[in-house]
């Protein structure tokens, strides 16, 4: 699992209401504010409709 500090120099690339999207090292991770989970993304996808 990834952790806050990893995340760290990432750009963010989304965000909604209650999501942000990071990218680093060419990965991209949904950060759910609400209860503060973190999936690693696919590339090809977008946070609406996604498979983590």
């Amino acid at each position: 699992m990834k952790t806050l500090k990893d995340l760290m120099k990432g750009n963010i690339v989304g965000c909604g209401s209650d999501y942000i999207v990071v990218e680093k090292s060419k990965k991209r991770f949904f950060v759910h504010v609400a209860n503060f989970r973190i999936h690693e993304l696919r590339n090809s996808v977008t946070p609406y409709w996604s498979d983590f």
